[in-house]
């Protein structure tokens, strides 16, 4: 699910409560002042003014609370977001750059043995091009290791795929 998605879910549910929790009450409480009072002139004059200055306050509540939640429910998604990139490319790496040393010390060693015996240039050519091979697939595991603020971007329809080289 996708984070815009999931913030929109959040502020749905969020609306939901604040209506539930304090809209409700607020009625209630005016329909037992208007009872026991019998008239609706209980709302003129100065219990009027506070019960208008309640209800702003309460509204105004709700606004500053509800922009305070989603910024922190977006903020929350983000770190958990980034934190399970963080994890997932940490592990690839890991599992990327245990058989690229093996590959890198027989590469080594195929190199010193080439120097010793003559080889086909064909075969030099074929190793040279192995090891450049090499060098970006460990340049691009080292960048994920590194990745602290990852960039998308869509290769295909809705598919995205993190950027290594504009993220950072």
């Amino acid at each position: 699910m996708e984070i815009k998605t999931l913030i929109k879910n959040e502020k749905r549910n969020f609306n939901t409560a604040i209506c539930l929790i304090g809209i409700i009450p607020f009625l209630v409480f005016m329909y037992l002042l208007v009872r026991r009072v019998s008239s609706f002139n209980i709302l003129i004059g100065e219990i009027g003014y506070i019960m208008f200055f309640t209800l702003v306050v309460f509204l105004l509540g709700i606004y500053v609370g509800r922009k305070m939640l989603l910024s922190l429910l977006a903020e929350l998604i983000e770190k958990n977001h980034l934190a399970a990139i963080t994890e997932t490319t940490l592990a690839l790496g890991h599992e990327i750059n245990n058989p690229l040393l093996a590959i890198r010390g027989n590469l080594e060693l195929l190199d010193y043995d080439a120097k010793e015996i003559q080889i086909p240039d064909k075969i030099k050519i074929r190793l040279d091009i192995i090891k450049g091979n090499f060098e970006r697939i460990r340049e691009a595991t080292d960048k994920l290791s590194h990745l602290s603020k990852p960039v998308s971007s869509t290769i295909f329809g809705d598919t995205k795929m993190v950027d290594l080289n504009k993220s950072q």
